[in-house]
């Protein structure tokens, strides 16, 4: 009998092992979780959440802050404000939006680009 609870208590530890391991290294956990801990810049949109939100482009300057993201639902990008002020535009409103591009926001129908005390224009040009 006591063999039989030992046997049970190994296999719940091993999938509890192997599931943990699984969501760590097919979602964008670890990465945020990492990127969060080493980075005092890095955040991550109010609109997503740790599970799920991707950076798709790093940022050309010398912090570890996205420039270009996305999760299931949204695409976004970083004003780089003091506020983390975020763009983002719904995925599902991509197919009526001619000439969609997600890593240019100047494609982004509907969206407005305000103006931010840092220069965007470099990240439009080199994204088009």
């Amino acid at each position: 009998m006591k063999t039989k609870k030992k046997n049970a208590l190994k296999v719940a530890i091993l999938s509890i092992t192997i599931t943990t391991i699984i969501i760590l290294l097919c979602t964008s956990l670890f990465s945020n979780i990492f990127s969060l801990v080493i980075e005092r810049e890095y955040f991550i949109p109010k609109e997503s959440s740790i599970f799920t939100f991707q950076e798709t482009i790093h940022n050309d300057g010398s912090s570890d802050v996205w420039r270009y993201g996305e999760d299931c639902n949204n695409y976004y990008y970083n004003l780089s404000t003091f506020h983390n002020d975020v763009l983002f535009f719904p995925k599902k409103k991509t197919k009526s939006c001619p000439g969609f591009n997600p890593k240019n926001i100047t494609t982004w129908c509907g969206v407005k680009i305000p103006e931010t005390i840092f220069n965007t224009a470099p990240y439009l040009k080199s994204n088009k």
